[in-house]
């Protein structure tokens, strides 16, 4: 990590085989369902770029997939969010048979007074993958309405205000 570099970890239990979690982090329609539209091209060195669908205010992310190991990780740097690392580990269990732990690693250089509110986007995006595969995509048109009061409890649990 470079100096500077705030490191966040997320970790969640998904009711899903690794390689369904696994495609809603690499397939550009799945991504639109609950981080941002995409455009991915799906090998290492290929683009990973996304548009943020929350805020017009956010400019578009440029990324490059630096490690694509299907379905164990995806690891994408980028050139104004950082490096993010998802790690799959499958284990036996729930309704399906086969649960996923996954692994988010979110490194980036910003000033400390915004390390709660990219903790609370990357919380908040987590909930939208689950929603996502269990079928219910974000409705971006009304993501205030029905995802900003989750995105503020993570803030404050943050140390946001």
């Amino acid at each position: 990590m470079t100096p500077g570099t705030t490191r966040l970890e997320f970790t969640r239990r998904l009711d899903f085989h690794p390689a369904i979690v696994f495609d809603a982090l690499i397939d550009p329609d799945l991504l639109g369902g609950w981080l941002a539209h995409a455009v991915v091209e799906p090998h290492e060195g290929g683009a990973f770029d996304l548009a943020w669908l929350t805020s017009t205010s956010f400019p578009p992310t440029r990324g490059r997939i630096s490690l694509l190991d299907e379905p164990r990780a995806l690891d994408v740097v980028t050139d104004n969010r950082g490096r993010f690392r998802f790690d799959l580990d499958p284990s036996p269990g729930g309704e399906r048979g086969t649960v996923t732990t996954l692994t988010t690693a979110v490194d980036v250089v910003v000033d400390r007074a915004f390390v709660p509110r990219v903790a609370a986007d990357w919380q908040s995006s987590l909930d939208q993958l689950d929603g996502l595969l269990r079928g219910h995509p974000v409705d971006w048109i009304h993501w205030d309405r029905d995802r900003s009061g989750a995105w503020r409890e993570y803030l404050a649990a943050a140390g946001g205000h």
